[in-house]
């Protein structure tokens, strides 16, 4: 029984001395995994974070790229708004003027012909103009 009993210890310790070396082993393995998770998981972080930077540094060049065209566009459009405006203004002031013009040269006339119509009635003794029947003709009254 003896026997028995020292082989049972035997395969006990054994068995623990093998568990334990199990074990290390193991953990050993685990470290080992983990470290390259880990490396890994940093290299694929670092990746991400150029691809980022790299996407926003392209995005912030798209809406420079963007924001230089739309101010160029309103600088147009704003451009051709004031100069039709002021094509639109000096027209306006070029028509007022011309018939300013028009406006003096026909006043000029009226006394001219309102002054050779008072001479002639004066030196007609008596002779007038005037507009006669429905069409209203000049007509020359004695």
């Amino acid at each position: 029984m003896n026997s028995l009993l020292t082989l049972a210890k035997d395969l006990e310790q054994k068995s623990k001395a093998q568990q334990q070396s199990t074990g290390e082993m193991l953990k050993a393995a685990f470290s080992e995994h983990e470290k390259s998770v880990k490396a890994e998981l940093n290299e694929s972080a670092k990746r991400i974070s150029a691809a980022i930077l790299d996407h926003d540094r392209k995005l912030s060049s798209a809406m420079s790229q963007r924001t230089k065209g739309m101010v160029r566009m309103v600088s147009q459009t704003w451009l051709t708004i004031v100069l039709v405006s002021a094509l639109l203004i000096a027209s306006s002031a070029g028509i007022l003027w011309w018939q300013g013009q028009q406006i003096l040269d026909n006043y000029t006339t009226i006394r001219e012909q309102k002054s050779t119509q008072a001479m002639l009635s004066e030196r007609n003794s008596g002779v007038q103009l005037s507009t006669c029947g429905e069409q209203r003709r000049r007509c020359v009254k004695v």
